[in-house]
Formats: structure tokens, sequence, C-alpha cells
């Protein structure tokens, strides 16, 4: 069996708009042109707002599946325009300067970056015939597309191969993490980015950096039609007990049903603790929770490994789309919705503020911009010390690298590095280690743990975690550098923020004795075992008091 369902060829009609003009295997559906009433939306999605702009762009987009429509369909599109007058052959219907069209590929396992580039190549043959009635070179890569991939063979790198990340953290440095963690918190979250295959590249490059999440992640990430969960029949001869809604923990609408008798709530049930003594308390509280959850969450389709991975990111009714149309934007507000993280060009996805949390974009020097709207939100998702500490030693590492064929550095070691943060934060957690979850942002930390990903991870059983390390990678007490890396992430990176911040530690020196914050790396060996953790540490620490005046005149300057 092939995961390839079709290839699809969307142009522009100068009246009708976005339109399919071939399809192969052909489509089989009730509206125009045979398409499925669930995939109405396909034209505009594989030919995007502003696509007139550019001479050639890449859209990764998402479907419901025609069988299940909380299942995904993954789609990848390219397009081309060409000028009229280089036409061989010319319709009637062509009758502006250029021509306008996509070739897609629809699949049922995310494919993105591995059939990205074969689908590039076709594209471009399919242009230079300068005859769009020539389709056979479009059924001949159907045919060699599903001789490639079958279900047994697929690699798990295919879905974001030829993906980068060390561009992702070049344009947003420190806050890369900020994302990381803000996909975490199962928020409203909108990319305003343009050309489409960069907002694409920059979206699936952040979700490869969950382990997991692009591969097998996102099968449920299309769309949300409530269920009621399946519910045994109770034993007692009472099988008249009426159901009740039971809403979602992150305040969205996550219809399941549960029957009084065999679920009783997570409420009623916390209630219990209270008579609860000795050693073996903690331990029964979270058998008692997890007796609730199991009723209250509904099951999902996603596969996970023994460490419990990829986590339940988007599910039951939080949605990912690397890129959406304006036609899509009832769906976004509609009232299963109660998370998304969407790409979208069109600025009116961003008009409706008071519904977003945060807007991610680009400024005209192409940096980085996270812009968190929620008050809240943005406190949760301050970053510590040691976490400035972790993404200032990628950066470093990515800017330095002089063999673009080394591995570290590169795209791959930049993802073993989040698994190893991932990893030792789920590690912190299980063991409810308090005193190390606050290098990971006690805000942050309790936020997570009402989300629906959470909660889903918490209950199961990941004999594997008990090997990752504890504690966050780069822990340790504040250094100078410290306030520098402050200092640069709050300001925002900007050349005005390091000199201000050269100024500021130019007059820590004293009697030329410089004083050295103490650097921490944290390597992941990744031999035969990638579960090889070490740390390496070096350096002095700085005089706390040093460290506590600048982080005053810090204070005062950027606020």
């Amino acid at each position: 069996m092939h995961p390839i369902l079709h290839v699809v060829v969307v142009g522009f009609h100068h009246k009708r708009g976005a339109q399919i003009d071939y399809c192969y295997p052909p489509l089989k559906g009730e509206g125009d042109d045979g398409i499925p009433q669930a995939w109405a939306g396909l034209p505009t999605l594989a030919l995007p707002d502003g696509a007139h702009h550019v001479e050639d762009d890449v859209i990764f987009f998402l479907l419901p599946a025609l069988d299940d429509p909380n299942r995904s369909v993954f789609g990848i599109s390219c397009y081309r325009q060409i000028a009229s007058e280089d036409l061989i052959s010319k319709g009637t219907d062509v009758t502006r300067s250029s021509v306008q069209k996509s070739v897609c590929v629809l699949s049922t396992v995310p494919l993105f970056g591995v059939v990205k580039a074969k689908l590039e190549l076709i594209t471009q043959a399919y242009f230079n015939e300068r005859d769009f009635t020539k389709v056979e070179v479009l059924s001949q890569m159907y045919s060699n597309l599903c001789d490639m991939f079958n279900y047994e063979q697929l690699d798990s790198a295919s879905a974001y191969m030829d993906i980068p990340v060390t561009s992702l953290l070049k344009t947003f440095k420190h806050r890369t993490l900020v994302l990381f963690k803000l996909l975490m918190l199962e928020k409203k979250v909108v990319f305003n980015i343009f050309p489409v295959r960069r907002l694409g590249e920059i979206m699936i490059g952040l979700c490869s950096l969950f382990p997991g999440l692009v591969e097998d992640g996102l099968f449920e990430a299309a769309n949300y039609t409530a269920k009621p969960i399946a519910t045994p029949a109770p034993s007692e001869a009472d099988t008249s007990s009426e159901s009740q809604s039971v809403k979602g923990g992150d305040g969205g609408a996550e219809d399941v049903f549960v029957k009084k008798e065999t679920a009783p709530s997570e409420v009623s049930l916390m209630n219990r603790l209270t008579d609860l003594i000795g050693s073996g308390a903690l331990r029964q509280r979270k058998e008692l929770v997890c007796e609730a959850r199991e009723g209250l969450i509904a099951p999902t389709g996603i596969a996970t490994d023994s460490y419990g991975l990829p986590l339940h990111l988007f599910t039951k009714g939080s949605l990912f789309h690397p890129y959406l149309s304006i036609s899509y934007l009832d769906m976004i507000r509609a009232d299963s919705t109660r998370a998304y993280c969407i790409g979208a060009t069109n600025a009116l996805f961003k008009q409706r503020r008071d519904q977003i949390d945060v807007i991610v974009t680009l400024d005209e020097t192409g940096e980085g911009i996270v812009d968190i709207i929620n008050p809240d939100l943005k406190r949760q998702l301050t970053l510590t010390a040691a976490d400035l500490r972790f993404t200032d030693f990628l950066i470093k590492m990515v800017e330095t690298r002089a063999d673009p064929a080394a591995f570290d550095g590169g795209d791959d070691w930049i993802r073993h590095q989040f698994q190893a943060y991932l990893l030792s934060l789920l590690a912190s957690v299980r063991g409810d280690m308090v005193n190390t979850l606050g290098d990971y942002g006690d805000l942050f930390v309790d936020a997570w743990r009402g989300k629906h990903n959470f909660r889903i991870w918490t209950c199961g059983d990941h004999p594997d975690i008990s090997s990752a390390v504890p504690g966050h990678p780069f822990a340790g007490q504040l250094g100078m550098n410290d306030v520098f890396l402050r200092m640069e992430h709050t300001i925002g990176g900007s050349e005005h923020g390091r000199k201000i911040a050269s100024t500021i530690f130019d007059g820590e020196v004293h009697d030329g004795h410089r004083k050295q914050s103490e650097v921490e790396h944290f390597v992941v060996v990744s031999r035969s075992d990638e579960r090889k953790q070490r740390r390496i540490r070096r350096g002095t620490k700085a005089p706390r008091a040093a460290v506590k005046c600048a982080m005053l005149r810090v204070y005062y300057i950027v606020n």
C-alpha cells in the first residue's frame, strides 16, 4: 500500500478564481469539478493569497480525510506563473498577461520534505512544455511516487527532510525556545509571513523540534468534530443513568460524554485526598487523578513511543495548519476549535487581536518577531536564565559551524538538543522535582500542567522516561553572562541592545580583573544509544553583588 492519493493541478480563472484544472486519479465528489465538500477549499490552499507577487512558491497544507473528518490528509503544492505570450497552446480562458498554476500532491502521511524537491522538478518540467494540456508527466509522477513510497519502508525523517531549522534559529534566536514552549501551552497562534515557502518552512521546522510530532503527531490536526466516548455497559441493574457533557480543561469545547456511575469527576476524586496520609499519599493522588482522566479524556489515534512522545499538541480541537486561506476564517473561530497554530498571508487573520494570543511575523530585516498579546501568557513564556544559556549555546554552535556537512550545529544536531531539553523536562515533571522545575519557569510549568497534552502524557506508562536525566541541562547559579543574555533577549537582540549591555559590563570590570560567568555546556552523546547524556562545566562564578547590581541597572534601562 502507498500513501499517495492524488496529483492535482490548480489554476486561476479570471472569473471563477482558483479552480481545479486536472486531477489524477480523478476526484469523485459532489461539488464542482468533482471536488468533495470536505475539500472545497483545496484550490485556495494550493494557490495562496498574493501568489501573483512571486514567480514561484511552495505551500504546505492540511485537509480533513474524506473517510474520517478528524483524520488529516497532507498536501504539498508547487506554484509557478508563466507569461501568456510564452505559451504554445492557449485556451480561450487565458485573458491575462500571465498564467498561474500549482501542482499538488495529496498523501495520507506527511511527506513535506522528501516530496518537495521532486515536485518542484516535475512542476518546472510541466511548465517547460508551455502547453498545459500535456499532462502525461503528471500521471507519470503519480506512478513514480506510488512506487517510491509505501507504508512499510517510510523513513521517519521523510516528513521534514530538507526543512531547515538552522535558519529558524538564526531568524528567531532566543525566541525559538519561546515558540517551542508556546506550542506546549496550546494557544491561538497566527504566523503571518510571506512568501508561503518561508512560512511553511518555519512552521514545519518548529514542529520538527518536538520528537515525532511531524511524522506521527499531526494526524488529528486538520479538523475536529466532537464525538461521544464509548463507555462500558454498567454491571448494575440501573442502566438508565443520564450522560453529561464535559468541557475541556483548556476552555475549549471538548464535548465528550461519560457515565456518571462509571466515570466519577476529577473533582470528586480529588476530594477523597483529604483522608490520605502517610508516604503513599502522593502516589495514590496521582492514581486517583489518572482514574478520573481516563474517563474524561477521549482516546486519540496518535501512536507514541516508550517516552510518551510525540506530545498530543494537536488533537481534540487543537489545530495545526501551515497555511490557511481566508475561506477558513470561520473554522478557526468555531466553538469546536479550542486552540490553533496556523500560517496565513492575509492580514484579516490578525485583525481580531482580542481572539488571538500570539502573532508571529518577520520585520523588514527578516528577524523574527513574537508578539504575545495575552499578558498572562507573556509572563508564562518568559525565559529563565537556564533557558537563555541553552539557546545561547545553540546559537553560538550554529554561528561558528565551519563545515556545512558537520553534525554539530546542523539541523539534526539542533533537533537532538531540543529532544534532550524536552526529555529532561518530562523526567523532572514525572519525578515531581520542584527544585529543578523552576529552571524551566514556574509559571510555564504550572500552565502546562493544565493542558490537554500534559494530561494525556502524565497518565500514560512511559518506561524509558526513567533513563532521561532530570533537571534543566543548563541549570546553574547566576553569572555576569546571564545579565548580558537577559538584556539581549529583552531588548530583542538589536545592535542598540548589545551596545548598552557592553557599556554595563565594561563598568563591572575593576583593576583589570575580568569577572567570568559560569558557562555550562550540555552535550548529548548519541552513538549507539542516544539516551546517554553528560554535562561539561567550566569557568568561575561571578560575585553575586556585582551580578545583582548589573541586573538592577538592566531592569531600569529596559523598563
